[in-house]
């Protein structure tokens, strides 16, 4: 995120505000600033007189502010971080202080998973004297592009359909995405490329017979892939259960769906609309060359109505045989 870059960059130059605010249900970014102000504000030999950290849940907010006043010794500042601050009681009560901040404390304010209420002047002050961002979770048709980019910022290189795949296996928790990509970078040779190869390996995503693959080949008619992949699934169940078969399907005919709806406007328009990484567009662009709309919406109705049986509803057909019949009657529509 470039206004986090940003702010490390002046985190670090020493351009600094008397307050700072980090609010949100997505917790990486509000750990790594938390880090940049950790690593810069103060040197090692300050931080025993300077620098303090409250966690929510133990402090008090009187206990916050007094140490906030505190001059600092043998230093220019003093470095005070709030962290678990949606567990403080009476957050409000930093508002006096913040509407009148010491000049040489740098207080940070770290209110993971959840916003700061708006209605408080709290807020209000904070935007006045500091900086005060908010960091919602991530899109799922965002996580590709995060994916490459945050490879970029690490010279590595990786694929759009290597990041797609990383992005639709681990969710969106960033930190777990970042977590999985550093067992990953430390291994990635003199090419500096994440390859498929390298996933496999290290974060344990097969090539050939991951989730991603399955949709993928059935929305290409590939009879063969499909039916190989839908073997594995059967003869290794531990590894992808049914209804995760179906939620990607799901995701992937409903996608091609909206899709036969907006095809005819401009293509530069067309992965906003859709909420998938640009790259992914021509896979679509094929699909419906395959899957006309009449067929598409009896994907959808057919996806349904197993998704509903793997989760025991109206049968008591196992997931092997369930896989088959679904894998036969897409490719036959």
């Amino acid at each position: 995120m470039k206004e986090v870059n940003e702010l490390i960059k002046q985190i670090q130059m020493g351009e600094l505000k008397p307050v700072y605010a980090f609010d949100g249900e997505e917790p990486y970014y509000i750990d790594l600033l938390c880090d940049a102000f950790e690593n810069n504000v103060l040197q090692p030999h300050e931080k025993d007189f300077n620098f303090t950290t409250f966690y929510g849940k133990d402090a008090t907010w009187s206990a916050v502010v007094n140490e906030c006043r505190s001059y600092p010794a043998f230093s220019q500042r003093r470095l005070v971080i709030l962290k678990e601050a949606a567990q403080l009681k009476d957050i409000k009560e930093l508002e006096s202080y913040i509407q009148n901040p010491l000049p040489s404390t740098v207080f940070v304010i770290a209110h993971k998973y959840t916003k700061i209420d708006g209605r408080l002047g709290l807020v209000k002050a904070i935007k006045k004297h500091g900086v005060y961002l908010t960091f919602d979770k991530i899109k799922d048709f965002k996580l590709s592009d995060w994916i490459l980019n945050y490879c970029t910022t690490k010279n590595i290189k990786i694929t759009p359909t290597n990041a797609d795949l990383l992005g639709a296996y681990l969710g969106t928790d960033l930190q777990k995405i970042v977590n999985e990509l550093e067992k990953v970078l430390i291994n990635v040779g003199d090419k500096k490329e994440i390859t498929a190869e390298l996933i496999e390996k290290y974060i344990g995503i097969s090539i050939e017979y991951n989730v991603f693959q399955y949709p993928k080949a059935i929305l290409e008619r590939n009879t063969e892939k499909s039916y190989r992949i839908a073997n594995y699934y059967i003869a290794h169940p531990k590894e992808v259960h049914m209804i995760s078969v179906t939620s990607m399907l799901y995701s992937q005919f409903s996608k091609l769906y909206q899709y036969h709806y907006v095809k005819n406007m401009p293509v530069k328009d067309l992965p906003v609309i859709l909420k998938i990484p640009p790259f992914a567009l021509k896979d679509y662009q094929k699909a419906a060359q395959l899957f006309n709309l009449s067929q598409t919406i009896e994907a959808i109705k057919l996806i349904h109505q197993y998704n509903l049986n793997a989760v025991g509803l109206n049968t008591a057909t196992n997931d092997n045989t369930l896989l088959k019949e679904l894998t036969a009657k897409l490719l036959s529509l």
